[in-house]
């Protein structure tokens, strides 16, 4: 499995890579906006003046971060004319930009115009691909598909940049994802544990990206799902036999049971049907169960894969083991990364004494801070607050308040 977010990340940086020097220029103007406080106030200023309409910040990006960088162009876009009048309460930022890689012209921003066009979906997927609270296995053949489409509809745009960039991004892609046969059997797995796609949109999908050799593939991602199926059915062989022994002979006690208003007449058919139904049943496996039933589930973002299959069980045990292991492969390392990064900025050059179960605490704290939906309201400690430094502080009545007091001092003071 590779990092699919590290193959966006290598599409877009291959796709903009002609647009290098209008991004620079446009990160050259926003970098000497920010770097004093009376700059950033007189194009504050010339904001009003060009009566802009957008609260947003101007924000410098990481050059080797694609996402920053749409974030800044996104920003810088919409205060073009701002820059654009700088120029005249600011004889500086000319000759600043100048000496470097120059003024952002016209053109410029009509190449960041496109940029933003083409990194807009991009970003978008790769939020969606990076999370860490909710499923991703299921998506990465959605993002595939979705990539693909997007590079057909730019394709036949129109614009000449575009088409460029698209050209060099569908190189890259095809690198990776452009042979069908090869990409990871997981990938396509998982589509079918998610009961709003299943076998269907697989095969859509399928034939929308490989059409050539669809049906093999389609073929063999069949023989793959059985064969695994099958692995995890003979693991469950002990508690299936003994299913088995019990539902013989329920099933032996049923079939002697007859209508008992139709006793003189049709006892062979009923038997018949009793057995034609029960023949039924047992033909039909679990997984043939699963695939051939249309579920009604909730097609909003908010629905919850792993609570419908952990719901669900009962009625599918041996899928819902399957969907466990295979769901939970995550195609992305975005959120491992982003961990041993923010242990690093907690465990710095000035903070090397902090033991490994203090780091330890300080990341898992500022994590769950960070998953609490709740807002902290300071206001409703400080009745609390107050009372535990009455309590701290006040007068002590005897010799053991007093001693207690000063054990407090002195260790605040250690600290």
């Amino acid at each position: 499995m590779r990092c699919v977010a590290l193959i966006l990340n290598l599409l877009v940086q291959y796709g903009i890579k002609d647009a290098s020097v209008s991004v620079d220029r446009v990160r050259g103007a926003v970098r000497y906006i920010r770097a004093s406080p009376s700059r950033l106030t007189k194009f504050n200023q010339r904001v009003k003046e060009e009566m802009i309409d957008s609260k947003a910040q101007l924000c410098l990006d990481v050059p080797t971060r694609w996402n920053s960088t749409y974030m800044m162009l996104k920003v810088a876009e919409k205060y073009e004319r701002a820059f654009e009048s700088y120029v005249l309460v600011d004889h500086n930022f000319f000759l600043d930009l100048t000496a470097g890689d120059g003024v952002p012209t016209f053109d410029d921003w009509e190449i960041v115009r496109r940029v933003i066009k083409v990194l807009e979906p991009f970003y978008h997927l790769t939020l969606k691909v990076s999370g860490s609270l909710h499923v991703t296995s299921h998506s990465l053949f959605e993002v595939l598909t979705d990539v693909h489409c997007l590079f057909d509809g730019w394709q036949d745009c129109g614009d000449l940049d575009i088409i460029s960039m698209t050209s060099k991004m569908r190189e890259k892609y095809n690198k990776y994802w452009g042979e069908g046969n090869k990409i990871n059997m997981l990938v396509y797995l998982a589509v079918i544990f998610d009961l709003r796609c299943k076998m269907s949109f697989l095969d859509f999908g399928v034939n929308l990206l490989f059409p050539n050799v669809a049906n093999d593939i389609m073929k063999m991602i069949d023989k793959e799902l059985h064969c695994l199926f099958n692995e995890y059915s003979s693991n469950a062989g002990r508690i299936e036999l003994f299913e088995g022994r019990f539902s013989s002979s329920t099933n032996l006690c049923s079939s002697m049971e007859i209508d008992q208003s139709e006793m003189k007449t049709g006892l062979a058919k009923q038997k018949y049907l009793k057995k034609k139904k029960q023949v039924g049943l047992e033909s039909k496996s679990e997984l043939d169960r699963y695939l051939g039933k249309d579920e009604k589930v909730n097609n909003s973002s908010s629905f919850d894969l792993l609570l419908w299959w952990k719901m669900n069980s009962p009625r599918f045990p041996i899928l819902a083991q399957m969907a466990r292991d295979i769901l939970a492969s995550p195609i992305s390392i975005v959120a491992s990364e982003s961990a041993f990064s923010k242990g690093g900025r907690v465990l710095d050059s000035f903070r090397s004494s902090l033991t490994p179960l203090m780091v330890e605490a300080l990341v898992c704290t500022q994590g769950w801070l960070w998953k609490s939906s709740d807002a902290i309201n300071l206001e409703d400690y400080v009745d609390e607050l107050q009372i535990m430094e009455d309590d701290l502080f006040k007068i002590p009545e005897d010799q053991e308040d007093v001693s207690r007091l000063s054990t407090v001092i002195e260790a605040q003071e250690e600290s």
